[in-house]
Order: C-alpha cells, then sequence, then structure tokens
C-alpha cells in the first residue's frame, strides 16, 4: 500500500471517524483505525462494534492496500503535521509516513484481523436536510435515559410520516420524567418507517453534521437507511451505520396536555439565570425549583429554599393569562428545556402542580414541544 495525502483532508477523515474508538482489552484492533487506499480515495473505518464510521477522503493512490493503525495516536500525529502533502507506505516494520523531511513508523496489525464490515441492503431510505437534523438532535437527544433498565427509552425515537403528521419526520425521546419533540421536514411522504436510535449513536450523527466539511461545500442532505435492525446515516462521504433499539417506543401522544389554566410568556435569558440561581438552594435530593403565575402582577415568581443553605426568590415580568397557579419542577429538567430553544422568549403552560407543564417556543413555532413531569408534594 502506497499513497498520499494532503494533511487537510488526513485530519478531515480522521477526526470523523476516531471519535468511537477507545481501548478495549479483549479486542485491542477496536482501538485501530482502518485505512483502505483504492481507486475511490482514502476510506478511514472504525467501530466500536455498537456504532460503525467510514469516511473518504482524496488523495493519489500508488499502490491499493489496506491497514490498521492507532486511530488516537494517528489523529494527534497528522495534527501536528505542517499542511501540504503526507506520504503513506506500507513496509515490514509498519505504516511509513513521511511529510517535510519527518520519517516516522507506526505499527499496527493487518486489515485481517480488523472485525468484517457487513454490505447492508439499503431498503428504505429517507432524505432529511442536515440543517433541521442537526437541530433536531440537539433538542431533544438529551431527555434520553442515561437507564438501561428500559431500553426503549435510551434511544432517540424517530417516526417518519407519522399518521398525524404527513411530510414531517418526528424525533421524541424521553426519560419518563420529561419529553421532547421535533419536528422536521420529510421528503418521502409516500412511506413510513418508526425505529428507536441509540442516543450516542445520534450524539455521533449530529457531531458529524456538525464537524464534517466538503472540499466544495457541506451536502444539504442527509441520507436515512433503514433495513432489519440497523440504520445507516449517509452525509457526503461520511457512512454511520448504527444497531437499532428494537423495542415499542410508548404512546406518547396521550400524555401531552393541550389545554391550559394558565399561560405566561417571559424572557428566556431571564428565566434562565433566575432558575440557575434557584438551583443554588434547592434541595440536594429533589433538585426543586418552585414556579407560582400571577395574572393579576402580570409576573412569574421562581424560588426555592433549603434549610442548610438558605433561600431565594426572583420576580420576573411577562405576559401572564389565565388563572393564578403553581407548580414545582426539576431545576435540571427545566433549564435543559430553556437552553433547547433557540428563541428570545418561552411559553410556559400550566394545567395545576399536578399535572405536566409545557416548554414552549414564544412564537408561532409548532415544530417543537418539551414536557416536564411535576415533582409531586
Amino acid at each position: 500500500m502506497q499513497f498520499s495525502c494532503t494533511q487537510e483532508n488526513l485530519v478531515q477523515g480522521l477526526s470523523v471517524v476516531s471519535h468511537v474508538t477507545g481501548k478495549n482489552i479483549n479486542l485491542p484492533v477496536l482501538g485501530n483505525v482502518l485505512i483502505k487506499a483504492e481507486k475511490g480515495g482514502i476510506n478511514f473505518h472504525a467501530t466500536n462494534l455498537e456504532i460503525s464510521i467510514s469516511c473518504t477522503v482524496r488523495g493519489k493512490i500508488d499502490t491499493e492496500g489496506e491497514y490498521s493503525v492507532p486511530a488516537k495516536l494517528l489523529f494527534d500525529y497528522i495534527s501536528l503535521l505542517p499542511s501540504g502533502k503526507v506520504e503513506f507506505e506500507l513496509k515490514e516494520s509498519g505504516l511509513e509516513v513521511r511529510s517535510n523531511g519527518q520519517d516516522t513508523v507506526l505499527r499496527g496489525m493487518m486489515a485481517s484481523e480488523f472485525p468484517l464490515l457487513p454490505k447492508l441492503n439499503k431498503n428504505t431510505t429517507f432524505q432529511l436536510k442536515a440543517s433541521e437534523v442537526r437541530q433536531a438532535i440537539g433538542q431533544v437527544v438529551f431527555a434520553a435515559s442515561l437507564s438501561e433498565s428500559r431500553p426503549e427509552l435510551s434511544g432517540v425515537a424517530c417516526f417518519f410520516n407519522p399518521s398525524n403528521k404527513p411530510g414531517k419526520a418526528a424525533f421524541v425521546a424521553t426519560d419518563s420524567y420529561r419529553l421532547a419533540e421535533k419536528l422536521i421536514t420529510c421528503q418521502e411522504a409516500n412511506r413510513t418507517a418508526n425505529i428507536i436510535v441509540p442516543a450516542r449513536a445520534m450524539a455521533e450523527i449530529a457531531r458529524i453534521l456538525s464537524s464534517y466539511k466538503d472540499e466544495l461545500e457541506p451536502p444539504e442532505n442527509v441520507g436515512w437507511s433503514i433495513t432489519d435492525n440497523q440504520l445507516v446515516v449517509s452525509y457526503g462521504t461520511v457512512e454511520l451505520t448504527t444497531r437499532l433499539i428494537e423495542a415499542s417506543f410508548p404512546d406518547y401522544q396521550n400524555i401531552i396536555p393541550s389545554n391550559f389554566k394558565s399561560e405566561a410568556i417571559l424572557d428566556r435569558g431571564e428565566l434562565l439565570k433566575a432558575v440557575k440561581a434557584a438551583s443554588l438552594f434547592s434541595r440536594k435530593e429533589i433538585n426543586d425549583v418552585h414556579l407560582q403565575l400571577a395574572p393579576g402582577q402580570s409576573e412569574c415568581t421562581v424560588e426555592s429554599s433549603d434549610e442548610g443553605t438558605g433561600k431565594t426568590k426572583t420576580v420576573i415580568k411577562g405576559d401572564v393569562s389565565g388563572d393564578e397557579n403553581q407548580v414545582v419542577l426539576n431545576f435540571k429538567y427545566v433549564s435543559d428545556g430553556l437552553n433547547s430553544l433557540g428563541t428570545d422568549r418561552v411559553r410556559l403552560s400550566v394545567i395545576s402542580p399536578m399535572s405536566p407543564v409545557m416548554v414552549l417556543p414564544a412564537d408561532e413555532d409548532k415544530t417543537y414541544r418539551y414536557l416536564v413531569m411535576p415533582i409531586r408534594q
């Protein structure tokens, strides 16, 4: 194997794939990146057996071949090289790397020791806008459960063209204490599919969509191909493959309220600061923050108290309508929802102290909903 490539292209490809590698005592090869020099370019491939990522970059191929080397070592070394041409040649001693007078040999493993890469039939493919997918993942993935006790809650459910939203894809995550839903455009409005993608894979997809830069211009669309129990996400020359969670996602539509007794439209930044201040004085085991809506005074009061640390209260002016109301929420859940909104103002919709609270954009955006269950006193 012998090829050459620019330092910039190498950094691009390695930064995309090496993120899923790591130390594995039983399978050391999982810490490696597989390099394939072939006619189509230079392909980098890495896997942790749950998620596989490949990326192809342009380069000059003199002799085709394949070899695997430690991913972090290669990426760290290539990052230190100056911009320009980098030459590679596979010898008996290892993979020789030459650039601007520097001559280095990396010892790795033969490609035959790398896990077999299955060829998947992409039975059902949906085209989604990359910018919308990136935003959707950022707005829902944090609500997935960190526990594996209920596998269906440890990922993000993707509903393509649900019966009540044709032409849309719904990304939904919940840990049973809060729920986030984001609707984006689905170009294939005549096909349906429901899958649950592991949260880590979703985070990797978002990272790739944010970091991958095509030499010409970033692709507008990202392809989602579903086959049996796996998903293949294609973006430019990058392909991510992940297993799917084989379980049934809860029928979440039934728990989302549609009628409310009180509403408050507030400045998102002010509310976020008030909640953070209240978090400093909340009870550590409960993480409680108390919200009171007073339509007569057009204000929302955010307060908390703890016998050990003290108490605090912040009054925020805003558009408050309906009945006087109050609710106790987990401050972390509220902060996560406020941070996920991209608007300056937020709408809080409340029914009663015992009912879920909706955190919504204050504008007419109907594509995002965030629900928080109350702390029962």
